[in-house]
């Protein structure tokens, strides 16, 4: 088990305040360590997905059009 210390907005601390009271959780750190157990692994998805599109062949010019079709681009602009 590893301590860690993290920073959240006010109403995500509510949310797992609200989730101990209620009994949903044991505590606001059992809380969080059960919604980051359910979040999918983006990283290791995305490897997965690059190794395929790799193996099929697809294209930096493919990728783009891909991002510019589904509005990706500026996703990562505002990030």
């Amino acid at each position: 088990m590893k301590r860690i210390t993290i920073s959240v907005p006010d109403e995500v601390a509510a949310k797992a305040d609200n989730a101990v009271a209620q009994g949903e959780a044991t505590s606001v750190s059992a809380w969080f360590s059960e919604i980051a157990r359910r979040e999918p692994d983006w990283f290791a998805a995305e490897q997965a997905a690059d190794e395929l599109a790799t193996e099929a062949g697809v294209t930096d010019a493919d990728l783009a059009w891909a991002r510019a079709t589904l509005g990706l681009d500026s996703i990562d602009e505002v990030a």
